[in-house]
């Protein structure tokens, strides 16, 4: 800021007793630099917007994030500006994170009329139908491979029977990779699948090779979603724990599951198992719920089959199995299968083994 110059009186004929001091001239290159910036400074602006995964455990690693480009900017704020952001973005984080893993918080910045920065935070829900809705325009067909899981096979050849006398539903059916093959193999097979497009894409699959496969458009999570008691030879869920969240749900599902399997029928399934002796921490769960990874420990698992009239017969690892048992020629079955079921996109270990990797579960109904 420019100091007001002191005013000095003169008095005509009267000589000056002290004279005047004047500033002294700076001509320090660097000096002058600094000065000039100074006041230059103040004509930057600065306008933009952060988008941040709506993850609860990051927000003090969010908030150092934020407050480092705050201050780059040449805005700093005061330990009580600090707080109530913190405050403002748990509070989104969480409203955000409850709705959605797959959510954002927007954070919009512009400068205040007092030179600092004035800001908004928003959320933003994207769901995992709305997510995989996207696939259909952003990425190459098939999304999810060209064969069907050889374990499932595996297993649906074990049941006694003619094929046409073995009912089989797929839970979260994708675009038909198993329910396709299932059917032209002669079993009676029912599709459930959360997302309307890959629905309609069985649905016109179905029709155009004449196979009687059954489309539900539904999420199996949902109260509306029931099964013929006692119905089905064999329930499957491949690649769709990975999405759920809580040991709850799967707890759901496993009681549907009882609810439609005859006394006999398998349940074949995957998800992601820490390995014995690793507990993940809450921030861990949270980011496996947005990489589609959601971890899951022996003891959640177990947790969920309490009480229930199922029992664990087999379990084996998805990327060992699969690898072994598909040709060459079709393996991998996608770009991101061999990272993702290894537990590389929530731990980025590409030299090593992650302490969690997907896993077929074999059950049986009691």
């Amino acid at each position: 800021m420019f100091r007001k110059p002191e005013v000095i009186e003169f008095k005509v004929g009267s000589p000056l007793t002290q004279p005047p001091v004047s500033p002294s001239v700076i001509t320090d290159p660097q000096i002058l630099y600094d000065a000039m910036m100074g006041r230059f400074n103040s004509r930057i602006y600065a306008r933009g917007e952060i988008s941040l995964p709506a993850i609860p455990s990051l927000v003090d690693y969010y908030l150092e994030g934020l407050d480092q480009i705050f201050t780059s900017l040449g805005k700093q704020f005061s330990e009580e500006e600090i707080q109530q952001l913190r405050h403002n973005l748990i509070s989104q984080l969480e409203q955000g994170f409850r709705a959605s893993p797959h959510s954002y918080i927007v954070l919009r910045y512009d400068p205040s009329d007092n030179g600092g920065i004035s800001y908004n935070i928003s959320t933003v829900v994207s769901t995992m139908a709305e997510q995989y809705n996207s696939w259909l325009s952003t990425r190459q067909t098939p999304l999810f491979g060209s064969q069907p899981d050889a374990k499932l096979i595996e297993v649906v050849k074990q049941i006694p029977g003619r094929p046409q006398d073995i009912a089989v539903l797929d839970i979260g059916a994708g675009t038909g990779r198993n329910t396709l093959p299932l059917a032209r193999m002669g079993y009676a097979v029912d599709a459930l699948e959360l997302t309307p497009a890959f629905a309609d894409q069985i649905k016109e699959a179905a029709q155009a090779e004449n196979l009687a496969i059954r489309v539900y458009n539904a999420d199996i999570l949902s109260p509306l979603a029931r099964m013929a008691p006692a119905y089905y030879s064999l329930i499957f869920a491949s690649e769709v724990v990975s999405h759920f969240r809580t040991a709850d749900e799967i707890r759901l599902l496993l009681a549907k599951v009882c609810d439609g399997l005859h006394s006999g029928g398998g349940f074949l399934f995957n998800t992601f198992v820490a390995i014995d002796g690793y507990e993940p921490d809450q921030m861990t769960r949270e980011l496996s719920q947005i990489n589609w990874s959601t971890i899951f420990t022996r003891r959640d698992i177990q947790t969920a089959m309490d009480g229930l009239p199922l029992t664990l017969i087999e379990e084996v690892p998805v990327y060992d199995y699969e690898k072994s048992h598909t040709p060459p020629e079709a393996w991998p079955p996608t770009g991101w299968f061999e990272n993702w079921s290894l537990g590389r996109d929530l731990f980025w270990l590409p030299d090593h083994r992650p302490p969690m990797e997907l896993r077929w579960l074999v059950c049986r109904r009691l």
